[in-house]
């Protein structure tokens, strides 16, 4: 079902609304009318007489009934425990993604990523039931195209309440906040001379550049997330999140929330892979400790931590810690 649902949003290349006509001084002319996040938008399509304008009705109806299609599929994933993300996390999801923003290499980052990856590692993940309230949005493959968006502007359609927060250190906001209190953060790599932040001009804010985003920038892959009809965003390899979250573990404060998290969900993910693919998890594991001695000691810190410690080059994945585990 998940496969089929990733395919139809690939393959839908044509928005899905509500058709209907409406009388202009004597005239009939379609309209369409288009959901985007908590907003909705109608524009004309033209005289329903002219036949450009019937073709464009026909397959916007078309599209609609393939929508609701895939709304009844994102509503079995959801009844079989799949999570899906809360009600203003969609919406600020739906939003970006009709932006394009994800087209032109936006990804999606942290707890909201961590919700798509039950269907894709094919397991349950406890964690992925957690509710969050802010969404990470990784910057550092986005390329532009076109004219300048304001990123201000697209997350308004998902809760008019969304406002930037300035710091004194910054040119354009990379932080902007609803009333509700849900958070929007722009993260980015380290560039030259690893200044932070960095101005992502395309989306006219900045970005706060973190250690270890370069590891979660490379490689995104596509996944949905179960809002609405579904929401196509990209987000790291399940592989890539997993060694990332035991990479920034060791650079929480000690038993904060924040690090248990991470090793929890770190955890989650190793164990699925040492039952799945134990060699290619290895191999992900050796590449990133080969990248210095900071990502080799940070990462077999929090192995231990989570009782998956590395011998002789081979993580240890003793029964007994298995059967702890579940």
């Amino acid at each position: 079902m998940y496969a089929d649902l990733l395919q139809g949003i690939g393959l839908a290349d044509v928005e899905h609304g509500s058709v209907s006509i409406r009388k202009i001084k004597g005239k009939a002319y379609f309209y369409v009318t288009i959901k985007d996040g908590a907003t909705r938008h109608q524009r004309s399509l033209g005289p329903v007489t002219d036949r450009a304008a019937q073709a464009q009705a026909d397959a916007i109806r078309s599209a609609a009934e393939r929508a609701k299609a895939r709304r009844t599929t994102v509503s079995a994933l959801k009844k079989a425990h799949i999570p899906g993300p809360s009600l203003v996390l969609g919406r600020v999801l739906e939003a970006v993604a009709n932006a394009d923003l994800f087209k032109q290499g936006l990804v999606l980052i942290g707890t909201a990523a961590y919700q798509t990856y039950p269907c894709v590692v094919g397991a349950h993940l406890p964690s992925g039931a957690l509710m969050t309230n802010d969404a990470d949005l990784l910057v550092s493959s986005f390329v532009s195209k076109g004219e300048p968006q304001d990123l201000e502007a697209i997350l308004q359609r998902a809760d008019p309440t969304f406002k930037a927060h300035m710091s004194t250190d910054d040119r354009l906001p990379k932080v902007f906040k609803a009333a509700n209190g849900f958070q929007v953060d722009i993260l980015t790599k380290y560039g030259r001379g690893r200044k932070s932040p960095v101005l992502v001009e395309g989306l006219q804010c900045s970005a706060e550049a973190l250690s270890f985003m370069e590891y979660l920038a490379d490689d995104a892959i596509e996944a949905v997330v179960l809002y609405g009809a579904g929401v196509l965003v990209n987000v790291p390899p399940p592989t890539r999140y997993a060694v990332h979250k035991l990479l920034i573990a060791q650079e929480r404060k000690a038993f904060s929330v924040k690090r248990n998290k991470d090793l929890k969900q770190a955890k989650e993910l190793v164990d699925i892979f040492l039952e799945s693919d134990t060699a290619a998890f290895e191999d992900a594991l050796e590449d990133a400790r080969a990248r210095g001695p900071k990502w080799k000691r940070n990462i077999d810190a929090s192995l231990k931590e989570i009782k998956r410690d590395i011998r002789q080059g081979s993580l240890v994945f003793a029964a007994k810690a298995r059967r702890k585990s579940k």
